[in-house]
């Protein structure tokens, strides 16, 4: 295995507006990187789908990876992440915003979980606010439904993206009552309208603890992906604290994730989406390519999930001046 960065998010959805938001985007070490790279096989996946099949599993079991980091003392069972949100109402619907747009203290968390495990005890579950941002579900069962996971419901409107399986309309009950509660407690009452925790979001359902051991790389991993770290963690290694910049990266094979382009595809904010461009080239293809072309490293490999594009580089790139440099949207095109 060769120095392997994955980049997510790298895919704007709509190409008319990715042609109009990437005009002017000066990042000629990524082009050069891409443009001269080998192609590899590759298709269109989330980020998600790509480290499970990575890491050998069949899907990832978001929840009980992010349990096992925030309580691995937790009981056996069926858990849910069950993340605060706030719903806005909107011409388009009720728009999801995420902890990104609000504060909320671990305090808040916690009597806000504390009247919704008074509420709900009956049905059997539990309510657990690990940290103010992560809260999660125990049911008695796996519903056997399909979740959507918080990153593709982020800045979107949520009436399409509601758990679905025979019994949905149950569960969508149960979140309008969720709602009803959280919207008569006294921490909301204390908070301004933009900043409420109207909503929960449901998602990663999965048994804890993990069943299937998964297959870890043999080499460094480097990121601050909170799923990546679950699954090292479960695998029985650890994640290590991902460098500022490619300059300060160890010599030698790693696996490398990078999650710049992250928030600004989620909420389809183009400007952010942009400056996670202009980070990656400064911080980290500008000194790729630099260390290929002068050897200290011999080989690149760059995987787009989104994109469903993966290339491999090396030091050859220097020579091959009749491959144009190319940006990874650009693959799309041919």
């Amino acid at each position: 295995m060769s120095l392997h960065f994955v980049i997510s998010y790298a895919d704007w959805p709509d190409s008319d507006q990715c042609r109009f938001i990437t005009t002017g985007l000066d990042l000629p070490a990524a082009a050069l990187l891409c443009g001269r790279g080998e192609r590899l096989p590759a298709h269109k996946q989330t980020v998600e789908a790509w480290l499970a099949g990575r890491f050998g599993m069949d899907h990832l079991p978001a929840a009980a990876l992010t349990l096992g980091l925030d309580q691995p003392a937790a009981k056996a069972g069926f858990w849910l992440r069950a993340d605060p949100v706030h719903l806005k109402i909107e011409r388009d619907g009720l728009l999801l915003f995420d902890a990104h747009h609000f504060q909320i203290t671990q305090a808040e968390a916690d009597a806000l979980v504390a009247g919704l495990n008074s509420v709900f005890k009956d049905d059997g579950m539990l309510f657990v606010a690990a940290t103010p941002t992560r809260w999660y579900l125990r049911l008695p069962s796996d519903p056997q439904l399909t979740w959507t996971s918080l990153d593709a419901a982020i800045g979107r409107d949520i009436n399409t993206l509601l758990p679905k399986g025979k019994d949905a309309l149950q569960w969508h009950r149960l979140l309008n009552e969720i709602q009803m509660y959280l919207y008569t407690h006294a921490v909301n009452d204390k908070r301004s309208d933009a900043q409420t925790i109207n909503s929960l979001w449901l998602w990663g359902g999965s048994d804890y603890p993990v069943a299937d051991t998964p297959v870890v790389p043999g080499v460094p991993v480097y990121a601050d992906d909170l799923l990546l770290r679950g699954l090292m963690h479960i695998g029985g290694s650890d994640v290590q604290p991902l460098p500022a910049s490619a300059a300060a990266l160890p010599g030698g094979d790693a696996l490398v994730m990078l999650n710049h382009l992250r928030l600004g595809a989620c909420y389809g904010n183009a400007h952010d989406w942009r400056e996670g461009w202009l980070a990656l080239e400064k911080d980290w293809f500008a000194p790729l390519l630099a260390d290929l072309k002068s050897g200290k490293r011999k080989s690149l490999a760059i995987t787009f999930p989104e994109l469903g594009l993966a290339l491999q580089t090396d030091r050859s790139l220097r020579w091959k001046i009749w491959q144009k440099p190319k940006l990874p949207w650009g693959f799309a095109s041919g």
